[in-house]
């Protein structure tokens, strides 16, 4: 029996070895997983943070700008 025969199973069957998964062998203790835990929780209160920013600081000089704009009613409380 010829080698080349069994060509193309023999390659199928070295590139699903290839492409299967070993074990990692690698142990994330608690330091990293807290780790990772902190910085997921701050990107994400980074990006709230961020869109916060956006909407509040325009809205704020809306108010003043109206505050600025209506008269007060009453007298001059300094007097």
């Amino acid at each position: 029996m010829c080698l080349f025969a069994y060509r193309p199973s023999i390659l199928a069957a070295v590139a699903i070895l290839a492409l299967t998964p070993g074990p990692a062998l690698a142990y994330g203790g608690p330091g990293l997983g807290l780790g990772a835990i902190s910085t997921a929780f701050g990107v994400l209160g980074a990006i709230f943070l961020g869109i916060f920013a956006l909407l509040w600081y325009p809205f704020k000089r809306l108010v003043r700008r109206i505050r600025a704009s209506v008269p007060r009613r009453g007298g001059d409380p300094d007097k």
